[in-house]
């Protein structure tokens, strides 16, 4: 059974962000509402209330959440797979991806994951510098992955190992 626990932030990071939690059960609506939220264009889509419970229902999910953002990963043995992860555009910038992303990092680590892996589209600039600093890089290429109003794009594939030096430069 998955537990409730929170982290602080450390030196470095946002002081004003409150703890991230990582709930036992998440609240499907509230992480609907985010996602809705942060992923406002045509190419991103949008998971509603029943697409995050069923992710929520799959073996090995965690969420690491704050009021402005969440991150949802799955761990399976010694790989941990981000599955979605946003912060409200009012917040970006301020460093709360970085947090989120650390701790789902640390998280996994903790677990026995031994390396994780993302897709991310390559028109996202700002994501892609988090994961580069975090040690992420580019392994391949998913042809026609995202679907939009001007046809499909590709999306980028993502890795790095955990516990290790690289992470977050």
């Amino acid at each position: 059974m998955k537990s409730q626990s929170s982290v602080k932030t450390s030196p470095g990071e946002p002081s004003d962000v409150e703890a991230i939690i990582c709930p036992a059960q998440p609240d499907p609506a509230f992480l609907s509402n985010l996602h809705g939220d942060g992923f406002a264009s045509a190419y991103e889509q949008h998971w509603n209330e029943k697409a995050m419970a069923e992710m929520l229902a799959m073996t090995g999910v965690f969420v690491h959440q704050f009021s402005a953002g969440f991150i949802m990963t799955q761990i399976s043995l010694e790989t941990a797979e981000i599955l979605t992860y946003t912060v409200l555009p009012s917040q970006r910038g301020k460093g709360y991806g970085a947090v989120l992303l650390k701790t789902a990092m640390q998280h996994a680590f903790n677990k026995g994951a031994t390396r994780i892996l993302l897709e991310v589209a390559p028109d996202r600039k700002a994501a892609l510098g988090l994961y580069r600093r975090a040690g992420f890089e580019r392994t391949g290429v998913r042809k026609n992955y995202y679907a939009g109003p001007e046809g499909k794009r590709d999306a980028f594939l993502m890795e790095t190992g955990l516990g290790t030096e690289l992470n977050f430069r």
